[in-house]
């Protein structure tokens, strides 16, 4: 008869969330910088550490699409360029309220300061430096396929900062900190339960601080649906304008100033659809199909504006993607012995 292990609150221990915990005290004060550029390898590249003793702390939670922790560390600079994006690969949110210590963040050629119950909001997609003090963070990485559909702009918010008294950044903050207090005893099916409410916190407080010249909330009810019939659609060659009017009963006039923040509809539809083909590229599953071939599977039969058009989006060429993207999977098949958390972050879609 198979044994149960429970704890002292009598929960099967098999049942808990899944938990990793990095704590570089307890190595040789040698290997401490090696192990976290190895662990942080999946998700930043470390160009320099600014303290002469380091350290770094990373307690992390995941049950299904939740991954959440606290993250403490010395001060260093950090960056995702275009060659890691491409390289990794990774496709997710990544939301740090930082409780103590600071950091600058630059991101589309601006920079912010993070501080004092701020929140940074990380695009995995899109390049950023940053430069902290000595920090703590409370986090949560949310797959873009998860949160995306909630955003009104899910576009624009990369590198932002949520101010820490707004009201809305408050409750999803507080929130967030007592889900990460309440993890070491909760189990994988309590924290499912409570995957709704993070996402819908998360994205109130996005959409909360989108300007009213933006998304008023006629325009915010009207257009989230007609974007998720789009991401619906994307695969059908012949979208068109005169299909999502009939799908909403809105006249042509009506969708096009709906898209036209957006660059209008065709642009967006091609946006897309560049997404998509990203997707494919990544994909092992197509690794015998050709560059052109997954580019006419979504429309594109030029094979000289698709990749001009793929580098504006995503700064190399397809070629240059795929061939890193290669690179990516033969590391993460050879490397075994890194921390849960990391190979987390890794095969986070």
């Amino acid at each position: 008869m198979a044994v149960v292990v429970r704890d002292r609150e009598g929960i099967d221990a098999d049942a808990r969330i899944a938990r990793s915990v990095l704590d570089t005290a307890l190595l040789p004060e040698n290997a401490r910088i090696g192990v976290w550029r190895e662990t942080a390898a999946s998700v930043w590249e470390i160009s320099s550490i600014t303290d002469a003793t380091f350290y770094a702390k990373v307690d992390a939670f995941h049950a299904g699409d939740l991954m959440f922790g606290s993250v403490v560390s010395c001060a260093q600079r950090t960056q995702r360029n275009a060659a890691l994006i491409g390289a990794d690969g990774l496709d997710y949110f990544l939301m740090q309220f930082y409780m103590d210590g600071s950091r600058v963040a630059r991101t589309r050629g601006r920079d912010q300061v993070f501080a004092n119950g701020d929140m940074l909001m990380v695009d995995m997609t899109q390049p950023i430096q940053t430069e902290s003090t000595a920090y703590r963070t409370v986090d949560l990485v949310l797959p873009r396929r998860v949160l995306e559909p909630l955003l009104i702009d899910p576009d624009a918010h990369a590198g932002q900062r949520l101010v820490a008294a707004h009201p809305l950044t408050a409750l999803f903050r507080t929130h967030l900190l007592a889900l990460y207090e309440q993890a070491p005893r909760m189990t994988e099916a309590q924290a499912f339960a409570t995957q709704g409410a993070t996402l819908a916190l998360a994205a109130a407080a996005l959409n909360g601080t989108i300007s009213p010249e933006h998304a008023s909330a006629v325009r915010a009810a009207a257009w989230l649906p007609v974007r998720r019939y789009i991401e619906e659609h994307v695969a059908d060659l012949k979208l068109g304008v005169g299909q999502v009017c009939l799908a909403f009963g809105i006249s042509r006039a009506t969708l096009y100033r709906m898209m036209e923040r957006h660059g209008g509809f065709v642009q967006y539809v091609r946006r897309r659809r560049m997404y998509r083909c990203r997707d494919d590229l990544l994909s092992a599953e197509n690794a015998h199909l050709t560059i052109a071939e997954i580019a006419a599977r979504w429309g594109f039969s030029n094979a000289s504006a698709f990749s001009t058009g793929f580098k504006e989006i995503f700064e190399m060429t397809p070629r240059d993607f795929r061939q890193l993207a290669r690179g990516r999977v033969r590391r993460i098949s050879e490397r075994g012995s890194e921390s849960d958390w990391s190979k987390w972050l890794a095969a986070m879609r």
